[in-house]
């Protein structure tokens, strides 16, 4: 299909809801686990339409400019590169050996070039037009993405002679020379030197859909779970009515396992209003959508079974507060030699898991561990030009590696809770201001700016500063700032100062404007 050169319709970056509805269909259509998904949907995605010499329209899917996705027909199709990356993301079937496969020439292949046991093992679970990938043991690499035009359990009637398998893209093709090849060419010589040693097609891909439903079900299982316990243990009658979005983010999110974050859009209810309605079915809460489109929850009924039957938080738990702060490092120009395979550019900003995560895939993949030591590796050549300033340039534990690679990237902190807010922050977070003013008759007040960044909600804050000073307090909207201003009458710079620090938790490099009053009270 693009044995020949083939021209651009039109070139648009994709967001929003095009983004989750292409994410949806690559789960449909691969075997992708969603934390890979994730990683490689958070780049720079954009979707060519492509007119082929055959006049065939191909939505083109390119990550960071290297070809990933295809559509033809309605259907989508792994590149080469995807495949060669992740080779279990479709099934592969393989040539046999006497078969030398000319691509550009030949791209249909007969039952006679792919009938053996490994493979018929493989075509019994699949239905006709199923997309496959082809290795070649004379390349000693998969040459080829396709489809099979038949039902797979019915290779045995069929003749030796008869056309089974259709390629689409192959790697002498104008997508692989055009968007792979030469946009990544060190990567691609790397992958395929090392393609011996890392593939493996024996495992097969009948499963995907049971996997994927589980994956769901237990995020719907979580959702529900901490739900029941937000309702239960953070909420009381003078809360009510609440935002859903606040109740979400606030006092449910929190409340996930370290190893796993809730994300309603991975739970079968897509929308939180959707979960808000199956509670306020079971009796659970009441909940509406007023005139404007806000959604409030309205009741809890607390002696509801669910909600009974819950296990109670701890005081410590409860009051729990992680600052919404995530440590991010951009990588630089040095360092593209190693992200590169990851489809990291320079500037892109990397989390200290997916660094350590990607050190980890590119140790592995290489085997640079040492035999009698795996916590110590033997860099290759690329990681020694990336630690060539360090003295022992034989071996370094995989701790070390780490901490190297980490010290040679820009760090910054961005807001993470507050998802509007992390949208306008570009490196730097702003701190909380704390700062007191003279008002009308020379009366002081006390002036919070910045609180809504780091996920606190301006009610209940408010209401906290006023039981606690037994003072007034209001909220603010500040003219051209993101977030809104909380207003306490008297100076009360101290107060807010321990409550930030120990009820909320948030570290005191976070807090501007206390420092000469904190001094003050220790003398």
């Amino acid at each position: 299909m693009f044995q020949k050169e083939f021209r651009i319709k039109s070139n648009v970056s994709l967001k929003g809801t095009e983004l989750k509805k292409l994410k949806t269909q690559i789960l449909k259509s691969l075997n992708v686990q969603e934390t890979m998904l994730d990683d490689l949907l958070s780049k720079q995605i954009s979707l060519f339409k492509i007119i082929t010499h055959n006049n065939n329209i191909i939505k083109l899917f390119c990550i960071q400019d290297v070809a990933a996705l295809f559509e033809f027909k309605g259907k989508l199709y792994p590149s080469l590169y995807m495949v060669w990356k992740f080779p279990q993301i479709i099934p592969t079937l393989k040539i046999n050996e006497n078969t030398k496969p000319n691509l550009n020439i030949q791209n249909e292949l007969k039952v006679n070039n792919i009938k053996s046991v490994d493979n018929i093992k493989i075509l019994s679970f699949l239905p006709s037009e199923s997309c496959v990938s082809v290795y070649s043991t004379y390349g000693k690499k998969i040459v080829g993405i396709g489809y099979i035009t038949f039902d797979g359990n019915t290779i045995n009637e069929l003749e030796e002679s008869s056309k089974c398998l259709n390629i689409l893209h192959h790697c002498d093709d104008f997508l692989f020379k055009l968007y792979v090849q030469k946009i990544i060419p060190d990567t691609i010589k790397i992958m395929e030197e090392q393609f011996k040693s890392t593939f493996n097609i024996s495992e097969n891909l009948t499963n995907v859909p049971e996997s994927n439903k589980s994956l769901t079900e237990n995020m719907d299982d979580l959702m529900l779970e901490c739900s029941l316990k937000a309702l239960k243990n953070s909420i009381t009658k003078d809360m009510l009515p609440l935002l859903a979005s606040t109740f979400y983010k606030k006092y449910v999110m929190p409340l996930s396992p370290k190893d796993l974050e809730i994300d309603i859009k991975k739970t079968s209810y897509k929308k939180l209003s959707s979960f808000l309605q199956i509670l306020d079915k079971d009796g659970i809460i009441k909940f509406q959508v007023e005139k404007d489109g806000i959604a409030v929850i309205t009741h809890i009924n607390f002696n509801n079974d669910k909600l009974l039957n819950i296990d109670s938080l701890s005081k410590e738990s409860s009051n729990d507060y992680l600052p919404p702060v995530k440590e991010t490092y951009i990588v630089t120009s040095g360092l593209l030699p190693l992200f590169s395979e990851f489809l990291c550019r320079k500037g892109d900003e990397l989390s200290v898991a997916s660094i350590r995560r990607y050190i980890t895939e590119y140790v592995k993949k290489y085997e640079l561990q040492d035999i009698s030591d795996p916590s110590m590796i033997k860099p290759n050549e690329v990681l020694q030009k990336i630690l060539s300033q360090r003295k022992d340039k034989l071996y370094i534990s995989f701790k070390d590696l780490n901490e190297e690679i980490i010290k040679l990237m820009h760090h910054t902190e961005i807001s993470t809770l507050n998802t509007d807010t992390k949208k306008a922050l570009k490196k730097k977070l702003n701190t909380i201001d704390i700062t007191v003013n003279n008002r009308s008759g020379n009366k002081k007040v006390t002036l919070v700016n910045n609180l809504e960044m780091y996920g606190i909600d301006l009610v209940k804050f408010s209401k906290e500063c006023q039981h606690g000073v037994a003072a007034s307090t209001t909220i603010n909207n500040v003219p051209n700032a993101q977030n809104r201003q909380v207003q306490i009458q008297g100076c009360q710079v101290l107060f807010v100062f321990k409550l930030l620090t120990d009820l909320y938790q948030i570290p005191a490099k976070f807090l501007k404007g206390h420092e000469t009053y904190v001094k003050k009270s220790k003398k």
